[in-house]
């Protein structure tokens, strides 16, 4: 007789249910062809320094977390729209990050976002940019 060995079952979770189980950090930030930060660069070689970024994403839609400074987020807020395909984020004073967001995809170990990237170098000026947290 054989034993017919069970599917491993594992329900499928909601993005939102993946975003809110895990601390982010920013992992890469890229814009027009160049990558503005990268989190195993030296500082001195990114743009600018995303390093002290940490963003929990709470069930309640509460964002709590520190920005570019290393200065907490007081009372940021995010949601997601009702197909799942935008996170709106609100009040963490991070250029970029604040407003509707186009999600570009959300795994395990990945959330990436379209966002603004303010460029200084080689080209001055705001640009449509992709954002990836990674958890820490």
């Amino acid at each position: 007789s054989s034993c017919k060995k069970d599917e491993a079952t594992t329900p499928t979770k909601s993005k939102k249910e993946i975003i809110s189980s895990k601390i982010w950090v920013v992992g890469e930030v890229t814009s027009s062809g160049l990558t503005a930060y990268k989190r195993e660069t030296k500082p001195a070689d990114n743009l600018y320094d995303l390093s002290k970024v940490v963003f929990k994403f709470n069930p309640d839609g509460s964002l709590t977390g520190f920005d570019n400074n290393g200065k907490a987020v007081p009372s940021a807020k995010w949601s997601l729209s009702s197909d799942d395909s935008k996170i709106t984020i609100t009040n963490t004073g991070i250029n970029g990050l604040d407003g509707d967001l186009p999600i570009v995809q959300v795994t395990e170990t990945v959330f990436e976002v379209k966002g603004k990237v303010t460029l200084t170098t080689p080209i001055v000026g705001t640009f449509d940019g992709n954002i990836k947290l990674v958890p820490q």
